[in-house]
């Protein structure tokens, strides 16, 4: 069996998006994968037990019959401050062997900064990779040269362990300076580069439903529609003739603007608009509704006002996970033409 942990230098980089990636990659090779996640952030209910979102989405994406105990053994809280380490990392071992049982490929998705998270309780990535005797793919967010800083911390943390890093969230405008600049840089120290994967607009939306729920928002009409993805979001606080020049040139929008703005909201609808959020707690005009239904736009009307909606939803955005099943064969997709997964496979003795 091969043990494969998927880490990061910091949150929100990708992390468990890698896993359902790969472990659905190998699961079409026919590979037995297994996956369990030591730490967790996001307790949710599992049929009568608490486990981590993150975890529970990736076992039933990857069809993993596995207890919610041994999915995610550890949910970091204040009470955790309090764990001894070896209890820590006997719960880590048992929920790992029980995992791994039948398995060719074993994921160990890792939680926040390799160097950092999970030092409360003796279970750092570092030490994580050598207690499960893993391989280690970073997985990192790379804006500019001075992210080599935290990607070098990391590999020295594992060493010869690395298997690969994977340049992740890579903006367009950078791209080829970090693929002509930092790819080699990190190279010259003996780190395999499995390739980059630039920011991209699919994985990055968000879906109605998913905004409804960060925002607390009223579904008022459009429910058939709720699982439509945004891309793109625009305030519509200026008046009509200036708000149709962005409405046009912006595709799969959702736009957010006051709940008494009818202008603005007709006009959004004409466009191609994939939502309406409208502020205040101010119900739209019969008239809006009717267009909305009749185009099959949803419509929320959230309580706050428009600055605080935005600001949540950039909060939200800002650790966006990926939840549907077509961002997931999206990104597969992304992964097979631009990364060298065959170079990952060989390093994990898989080719």
């Amino acid at each position: 069996m091969i043990t494969l942990y998927v880490a990061s230098s910091e949150p929100y980089s990708g992390k468990t998006l890698t896993c359902l990636a790969l472990g659905t990659r190998w699961q079409r090779q026919g590979l037995r994968v297994g996956y369990t996640k030591p730490l967790g952030l996001l307790p949710v209910m599992m049929g009568e037990e608490v486990t981590d979102e993150d975890s529970r989405f990736v076992a039933e994406q990857l069809k993993l019959d596995i207890s919610p105990s041994h999915l995610c053994p550890i949910l970091l809280s204040e009470e955790t401050c309090h764990m001894a380490a070896e209890e820590a990392r006997g719960k880590v071992k048992e929920a790992f062997a029980a995992s791994a049982a039948g398995t060719d490929v074993m994921l160990v998705g890792g939680s926040g900064s390799l160097l950092s998270r999970g030092s409360m309780v003796g279970l750092e990535g570092a030490t994580v990779v050598e207690m499960l005797d893993a391989k280690v793919l970073l997985v990192c967010r790379c804006e500019s040269f001075l992210d080599v800083d935290s990607i070098i911390a990391c590999h020295r943390a594992v060493g010869e362990r690395l298997a690969g890093v994977i340049l992740n969230l890579v903006p367009a405008r950078v791209k080829d300076r970090i693929r002509d600049d930092v790819v080699p840089c990190l190279e010259e120290m003996g780190m395999p580069v499995l390739g980059l994967l630039a920011s991209d607009p699919v994985l990055h939306s968000v879906s109605v439903r998913e905004l409804a729920e960060a925002t607390g928002g009223e579904l008022l009409s459009g429910e058939e529609s709720a699982e439509e993805l945004v891309e793109n979001f625009v305030v519509g606080a200026m008046g009509v003739e200036r708000a149709l020049r962005y409405f046009r040139r912006t595709p799969r929008k959702c736009v957010i603007t006051g709940g008494d703005r009818s202008d603005i909201q007709l006009a959004a609808l004409e466009t191609p608009t994939k939502c309406l959020i409208l502020t205040g707690d101010l119900r739209p005009r019969h008239t809006v509704l009717a267009r909305a239904e009749e185009l099959g736009v949803p419509v929320l009307l959230v309580s706050h006002d428009t600055l605080r909606t935005v600001t949540t939803i950039e909060e939200m955005l800002g650790k966006l996970r990926v939840r549907e099943p077509r961002k997931i064969a999206h990104a597969v997709e992304q992964f097979e033409a631009n990364l060298e997964l065959a170079k990952l496979d060989a390093a994990l003795g898989l080719g």
